[in-house]
């Protein structure tokens, strides 16, 4: 056999024994994740409440592991203002500066929120601000006025659920006679929430201050 052909039939040897390892690798791996989609409904939602347990966003990045893991957890969407498991109480909205407020045409609707525990940050379209002023956040609920009235509104930024509460006028004396609308639009824009409870029954209420 030629020096030539000898290389050439060590290097086809050599490339075949690498293979395998790789193929034995792949089917490791395989049978693993398949071992994981599989597990007991009951399972998943008690690993998907302790991760709950520590950050929304980690719940929602669990549930998309599989499509087994998404239909066997409960949906944050439609939850995430009545139910507090899914308040993002570890998230505030992080200010932008140079006069950037919420809503401003060069955020192009995005806002950012800054995790407290961690330090990520994240973007969030919430084309919502092109008409509505942010008042306070309680525990990472968006606290809103819309700002043709005086309609209050409960905003989830991660889920975009929404909860329309009473408008402030309903909520506080009439003022007095000589005060004018511009300092009635201060009034309320001054408000402030304290708190943030859900009953059982699903009923919400804000506490709120000047």
């Amino acid at each position: 056999m030629s020096p030539w052909m000898y290389r050439k039939r060590r290097s086809a040897v050599v490339a075949c024994s690498n293979k395998r390892p790789r193929l034995i690798a792949s089917a490791a791996i395989s049978d693993e994740a398949s071992s994981w989609a599989s597990l007991q409904a009951d399972l998943v939602r008690l690993i998907g409440s302790r991760v709950l347990a520590g950050d929304l966003l980690d719940y929602v990045r669990f549930r998309a592991v599989c499509p087994h893991w998404r239909s066997s957890s409960v949906c944050p969407r439609g939850r995430g203002v009545v139910d507090p498991r899914f308040h993002p109480r570890r998230w505030m909205m992080l200010p932008e500066g140079d006069s950037l407020h919420p809503g401003h045409g060069k955020l192009r609707g995005y806002i950012r929120f800054f995790n407290l525990s961690n330090g990520v940050i994240v973007r969030v379209l919430l084309p919502l601000f092109r008409n509505h002023c942010i008042l306070d956040s309680v525990d990472g609920l968006l606290l809103l006025q819309r700002d043709e009235d005086t309609v209050i509104r409960l905003l989830h930024p991660f889920t975009g659920d929404i909860v329309d509460l009473p408008p402030l006028a309903t909520l506080m004396r009439l003022p007095k006679a000589n005060l004018n609308v511009r300092k009635t639009w201060f009034y309320f824009r001054n408000i402030c929430a304290t708190s943030v409870s859900v009953s059982a029954g699903g009923v919400i209420t804000v506490i709120d201050c000047t």
